[in-house]
């Protein structure tokens, strides 16, 4: 007995079908798109006019290994036009006072559009970064992956701790001023770099942090403020930067305000025998004189600040 096919199969191969049918008939009224063309002898074509220093640097990189399979270079690969697109129009030859196609350039200056150059990048790249990059305020924010990388340099500068925090400069001159302050990360004697804090690619963390909050992700460095403690600083607990600036500050501690002002915005002097300290950082009216407060701070007494482990250690004296 022959056995018809189910309408709802029929139906579903028309709808895929129909669309066919529209773009076959728009080809034929429009015509068909112009054809994709390469270059005829690949990257001997484009260094025949582009042998500058720079250029010829990406055969220092990793980009430029033939012997590589996974670059661009390697064997069977599209070599320069693999990031570049095809080049075949922009290496004919051009008429008298026609412009030369262009391909696409990479960086800020670049008259591609940021998708256009990202995409060639994530072409390679987009499992290595998963999905953090398209959940980044980088990639919200239009920033093109040359504006941070230099693909064609022998070192790039982002990805060595010296020279990286002058690439995240160019847009995040506050932090520059902050680093630059008396008190601050070694970020300019090139002992850390931006990235040890920050995920620059992407993550669901506040402020693209490596860690999931700020203050794991300074526990990763300052290990011996973890505890758990028996008697704790609750805003130690909470979040380091109640009390520090993470950036830099002009205090000791790359503490937000010095001694006796920062622990008295949350603790009143009522019923303490200290002196109530103004914006000014000198003291003002209000309860006896105490030498040890008038020339020091709270932790000349309360030095177990960040939180303390003996068993009379409650006012963190200990």
């Amino acid at each position: 007995m022959k056995h018809s096919t189910p309408l709802f199969i029929r139906l579903a191969a028309l709808a895929a079908f129909l669309p066919a049918i529209s773009f076959a008939a728009e080809d034929a009224t429009q015509g068909a798109a112009p054809a994709v063309t390469f270059s005829k002898k690949g990257a001997d074509t484009c260094l025949s006019c582009h042998d500058d220093e720079v250029t010829l640097a990406v055969f220092h990189t990793k980009h430029g290994q033939p012997a590589d399979a996974r670059s661009p270079f390697g064997k069977g690969q599209l070599q320069c036009e693999a990031c570049h697109g095809p080049a075949g129009d922009h290496t004919k030859r051009v008429k008298k006072g026609e412009t030369r196609p262009p391909v696409i350039r990479f960086g800020p200056d670049s008259e591609a559009p940021v998708a256009v150059q990202n995409g060639m990048c994530l072409g390679c790249h987009e499992k290595s970064m998963a999905a953090s990059w398209h959940s980044g305020p980088h990639d919200a924010a239009q920033v093109a992956c040359a504006s941070c990388h230099d693909s064609h340099a022998r070192k790039d500068p982002v990805l060595a701790k010296r020279t990286q925090p002058d690439v995240c400069y160019t847009c995040h001159v506050a932090e520059r001023s902050q680093f630059l302050k008396p008190f601050a990360h070694p970020v300019r004697q090139g002992q850390l770099a931006c990235s040890d804090c920050h995920t620059p690619h992407g993550t669901t963390a506040e402020s693209q942090l490596i860690k999931a909050t700020l203050n794991q992700t300074c526990y990763e460095c300052h290990a011996d403020k973890r505890g758990p403690f028996l008697w704790e600083h609750a805003p130690v607990a909470e979040d380091c930067s109640s009390c520090h600036a993470p950036h830099g500050a002009s205090n000791p501690g790359m503490l937000k305000a010095r001694g006796p002002v920062l622990c008295q915005s949350c603790h009143s002097q009522q019923g303490h025998p200290s002196i109530s300290y103004g914006p000014s950082g000198l003291p003002g009216a209000g309860g006896p004189a105490v030498s040890a407060l008038a020339l020091g701070n709270c932790m000349n007494c309360h030095s177990q600040v960040h939180g303390s482990n003996h068993p009379s250690g409650a006012t963190l004296t200990r």
